[in-house]
């Protein structure tokens, strides 16, 4: 038991030719385990963290999906799924018999390629990579731990810096396994192995094991076997009749058998429809606890409640003064914007009024020429004669020209005319035709700009149904004549270009209270009666004005 002594160097040594009895060894050690065993089962059975619970106490290894596993040592393991648990002293398993995992090694590659750089092995680097590129599979007890290794690097020699590099670059709980052991000291791995193996011995290490290799086989065999050979015996002796070798006997071997083949995957199946029922319990939990939160959020300012009541009074007024200014200047500005706007459209339809006056005195004058010339002989013979004229090269001048002349005297005749008085006939002479196409320009402008006379009737005669007194009630009109009123309200302000601000006042949606349902609907009933006083108070303005 001198080789977690010796130097790391003496393990390659042990493989050679002058390697000690491992198995005469490992002999001796089981015996030695065995003897102890029996002194130290009470001690072990008796720890409290070891024993299996009956009691349904909560274990740290019930946490898993696979539950608690109980040796046959009654020591309590994570159960999991195709594994055994042994001390691997008493089992002494060969190394196909061990349970392996895959590993991710990203720090100890870090390391091992610092180590491999300073020691000039980039080629042993890169066959570690190579090999553990997608996890490096390895037997899961097959290791020696950080204070382990530190320990013998201490026993060889290696120097403080060497040693602190290790012990603070992994974590104390740390396994080193086997593989790297050999990468990172360049020793074979069966000599690390063997190295491994034993120092997990030697702590009496109960590690895992592959089920399926060290599984018992052949056991209905042996079970039926068993049964047979019992039945045979036991038909000797008195008091062994029938019943209790076919049915007591037989049926205690067909349960023994059934167990031993199912007992797995029924406690398999138990272990994980308890964790996945665990783990839906604490999901529900954890909704649970995050909808208190979030409710709780709700009512997290509800302390200054009183603070804000305090001041209430103080800040309505403040603000509600605040808004009557505010409103009275969106007002104003929306008054002045409107203005502004049917002052320009106004201009726009001057000025469009203008540019068609000319474009129609000259259509009207060549239309009075179109419908003048057929008809007129002298207009004729004068064309006639200011072509023939033309072509023979004589100057023609202004007089000579029938349209030309046609043209001067009808601009003559608009001078000194007044179209708005004038008579409108599209079809007699240009100063007509001006005239009627200017007074309707002017009856377009009226109908537009303008509040007619109509409209002004219409406002007197509906104002007249609502008139109550010395005032009126709009209540009383009907629904048509009370739509047709809010038309010719909107209609004529349009027309003057006068803006009223339009305060929407919403009614409170109700909630779940019933209580302030209450309050509600006595705050919707104010809003109601403030709107239709704002109604009849704009209404009595605008027909009083008629």
């Amino acid at each position: 038991f001198l080789l977690a002594a010796a130097p790391l160097h003496f393990l390659r040594a042990l493989a050679g030719s002058h390697r000690l009895n491992f198995g005469a060894m490992l002999a001796v050690a089981h015996t030695r385990r065995a003897l102890q065993l029996q002194r130290q089962c009470i001690t072990v059975v008796a720890a409290p963290a070891l024993r299996r619970n009956f009691w349904n106490v909560s274990l740290p290894v019930l946490g898993g999906p696979g539950g608690a596993h109980v040796t046959k040592y009654h020591i309590v393991k994570p159960g999991k799924d195709g594994v055994e648990w042994d001390d691997f002293l008493i089992a002494l398993p060969e190394r196909e018999h061990l349970a392996s995992f895959t590993k991710e090694v990203p720090l100890f590659i870090r390391y091992l390629k610092v180590v491999t750089d300073q020691e000039g092995r980039p080629e042993a680097f890169q066959a570690f990579m190579e090999r553990a590129k997608s996890g490096l599979v390895v037997e899961s007890d097959v290791y020696i731990t950080t204070e382990e290794l530190l320990a013998v690097m201490w026993k060889n020699g290696y120097s403080e810096s060497e040693r602190n590099a290790v012990q603070f670059t992994f974590p104390s709980d740390y396994k080193f396994h086997y593989p790297e052991l050999s990468v990172l000291f360049d020793l074979a791995e069966e000599d690390t192995y063997k190295f491994c193996m034993r120092t997990r011995m030697e702590a009496s290490h109960i590690g895992e094991l592959s089920w399926d290799q060290v599984k018992r086989k052949g056991f209905i065999r042996d079970h039926w076997l068993t049964f047979g050979v019992g039945l045979v015996i036991f038909k000797y002796f008195p008091f062994f009749n029938y019943y209790f070798g076919v049915k007591v006997f037989g049926t205690s071997m067909w349960c023994y058998t059934m167990w031993t083949g199912l007992n797995r995957f029924i406690a398999k199946t138990c272990r994980r429809n308890e964790y996945m029922a665990a783990q839906k319990t604490a999901q529900d939990v954890m909704e649970g606890e995050d909808s208190i939160v979030s409710s709780m959020r709700r009512f997290a300012n509800d302390a200054k409640c009183v603070e804000y009541l305090g001041t209430f009074k103080a800040d309505t007024e403040s603000k509600i003064a605040t808004y009557r200014g505010a409103l009275a200047a969106k007002m104003k500005e929306d008054l002045a914007e409107r203005a502004l706007k049917q002052l320009q459209a106004i201009a726009a339809f001057e000025a469009g009024m203008g540019a068609a006056m000319q474009e129609l005195v000259v259509r009207e004058a060549a239309s009075s020429f179109k419908d003048k010339f057929p008809a007129d002989k002298a207009l004729q013979d004068k064309a006639f004669t200011s072509a023939i004229k033309s072509l023979s090269g004589a100057q023609v001048t202004a007089a000579d020209c029938p349209v030309a002349s046609h043209f001067e005297s009808a601009f003559k005749s608009l001078q000194g005319v007044d179209l708005a008085t004038a008579k409108a006939d599209p079809k007699g002479s240009l100063a007509e035709r001006v005239a009627f196409a200017q007074q309707a320009k002017d009856a377009e402008f009226r109908q537009t700009f303008m509040v007619t006379a109509a409209e002004a009737a219409e406002v007197k005669s509906l104002a007249s149904k609502a008139k109550a007194g010395d005032a009126y009630d709009f209540s009383k009109l009907a629904p048509e004549a009370a739509e047709r009123l809010d038309a010719l309200y909107t209609s004529i302000n349009a027309k003057v270009g006068y803006a009223m601000p339009e305060l929407a006042m919403k009614p409170i949606p109700k909630s779940a209270d019933a209580a302030a349902n209450a309050y509600i609907e006595q705050v919707n009933a104010k809003l109601a009666a403030a709107e239709q006083q704002l109604k009849q108070a704009r209404l009595t303005a605008f027909v009083s004005a008629f």
